[in-house]
């Protein structure tokens, strides 16, 4: 019996299913929990320390930024802005080496003791666990046998990522610098290897990650933005070793079917791209930034790690950094315009990880950024209704009725307009990307008279990714009022396109495909 070559494909088989298994798509999270003291949706404030260094980094959204702590007692007292629940806090530490006393309060006066904690320099994550408690203000106390550095605190409760939307300017220059993987940006883990030794869910929800000891050359972590970004500058937090960190953008992120029917990543992708920023800590110092040659506009990012030597742990947080010009949250504005008429704008946040992908700035450049904007964009239910009031309109009264009104979900907007002879003009527009990366646009527009005429004009048109765009449907349907027609159902239905007169409803459908 020929033993051997079915000892060698079995073992072929095994070996490429436990592969696969280390590169299985991780499911997305609906809500990410958010740090309360750091990002663009943050209202706290430094409200006092002592016995620290450079201080103002502890409200520093850059994970690298670094505060000094001397040996001896030392306190930091923040103010959250208002009362919030919160339920755990960490920070990154090194070289302290003590207790840490984690306090809490609603008014300065009265102190609730979360938790302690005693730790060595050894231990590089300082994590406070705790009961929730409502509190408008923490305070963080040291007792240190040993001074060094502590960075990136954080707290965190019930404050999430849901019910919001971070914006970018189109060429990512305008607004404030933000880290987009642990703030509002709407980043998610879909890929993590080798597995978490901190337990998957647990770092995929705080971007924190413990890889166990492995022979694999790198330790890395691939998320999924919902939808375009545009990216500044890169920045890692890990074990102080000496470690080459390398990041690799995708347009598309190329997945298959693995032996078990689950999305799968293959590792060897990395060897058919250049990274888009590279940066060493050779000295081992435990944190490094990496700035790319130019912005880097993606949805999908992977951070790499590949430390000189396999420690028996090797912990790692990673940011993105890029700008942001605007944070749109659910909420109901009014506005009171000039000639006395209002404008009430409801935004309603859909809960799609990267949310408002659907009035994003950014542009796609190539067919695959087409096709992942384009996905984004399906998938975002984030809902902004538009609703303009005459003077003299309260929008608040009973049976107050637009004059117009303008309904955006994800890709498709429908706008109502009342003419002032009764007329009603309703015009719904919709933005499809095939699997070739055209946009294929359809506009539908029905106008209503007062006596029940509606006319129905239909145009849908392709437009490649170099600009070329061509008609696909253009088609017109006129359909007299009940009042001019009693026999209006009771004519056959026309067909073929252009401009049809009948005595019947017509309905249009139109595949939306490229020509």
């Amino acid at each position: 019996m020929k033993l051997a070559p079915t000892i060698v494909i079995l073992g072929s088989l095994l070996t490429a299913g436990s592969i696969h298994a280390k590169w299985s798509r991780i499911p997305i999270i609906k809500e990410k929990p958010v740090n309360t003291i750091t990002g663009p949706a943050s209202n706290a404030s430094l409200d006092s320390s002592s016995g620290f260094g450079h201080v103002d980094s502890i409200l520093s959204s850059d994970i690298t930024a670094s505060s000094t702590v001397s040996a001896g007692k030392s306190f930091v007292l923040v103010n959250l802005g208002k009362p919030v629940l919160i339920s755990s806090s960490t920070f990154v530490n090194d070289g302290i080496e003590g207790k840490a006393t984690l306090s809490a309060s609603a008014d300065k006066n009265g102190w609730a003791v979360l938790e302690e904690k005693v730790f060595s320099a050894a231990d590089r994550n300082v994590d406070f666990k705790f009961a929730g408690m409502q509190a408008k203000y923490v305070k963080l106390e040291l007792a240190l046998s040993k001074g060094g550095i502590i960075r990136h605190l954080q707290f965190f409760g019930a404050a999430t990522d849901k019910g919001y939307a971070v914006k970018q300017s189109a060429d990512g220059k305008g607004g404030k610098p933000a880290d987009l993987i642990n703030g509002l940006g709407g980043a998610r883990v879909v890929y993590a290897a080798p597995r978490p030794a901190n337990g998957i869910d647990s770092a995929i929800t705080y971007n924190k990650f413990a890889f166990p000891e492995s022979d694999e050359k790198y330790r890395t972590i691939i998320y999924d933005f919902g939808q375009l970004r545009i990216l500044n500058e890169f920045a890692s937090v890990h074990s102080p070793r000496p470690v080459r960190f390398e990041v690799f953008a995708f347009d598309n992120l190329p997945e298959k079917e693995d032996w078990r029917g689950r999305m799968a990543f293959d590792p060897n992708e990395f060897g058919a791209k250049s990274p888009v920023a590279v940066a060493e800590d050779t000295r081992g110092l435990g944190s490094l930034k990496a700035k790319p040659a130019k912005p880097v506009k993606t949805r999908y990012l992977a951070l790499r790690w590949e430390p000189e030597f396999n420690p028996p742990d090797f912990q790692c947080t990673g940011s993105a950094e890029g700008n942001v010009i605007n944070i749109v949250t659910t909420n109901t504005i009014t506005i009171t315009n000039a000639d006395g008429s209002k404008t009430v704008v409801t935004v309603t946040v859909g809960d799609a990880h990267g949310a408002g992908a659907a009035t994003s700035n950014i542009t796609p450049e190539n067919a695959g950024q087409m096709v992942a904007q384009g996905q984004a964009v399906s998938s975002d239910t984030t809902v902004v209704v538009t609703a303009n009031y005459a003077p003299g309109v309260d929008p608040s009264a009973p049976g107050a009725t637009p004059v117009s009104s303008t309904t955006t979900t994800g890709s498709s907007t429908v706008t109502v307009t009342t003419q002032s002879d009764g007329t009603v003009v309703t015009t719904s527009t919709s933005r499809t990307t095939d699997s070739s990366g055209n946009t294929i646009n359809t506009t539908v527009t029905e106008t209503k008279t007062a006596d029940g005429t509606t006319t129905t004009s239909v145009n849908q048109t392709s437009t490649t990714p170099d600009g070329t765009t061509t008609p696909v449907v253009d088609a017109n349907v006129t359909q007299p009022g009940a009042g001019n027609n009693p026999n209006l159902g009771n004519s056959p239905s026309p067909s073929g396109n252009g401009s049809v007169n009948s005595n019947t409803t017509n309905t249009i459908s139109t595949a939306a495909t490229s020509p």
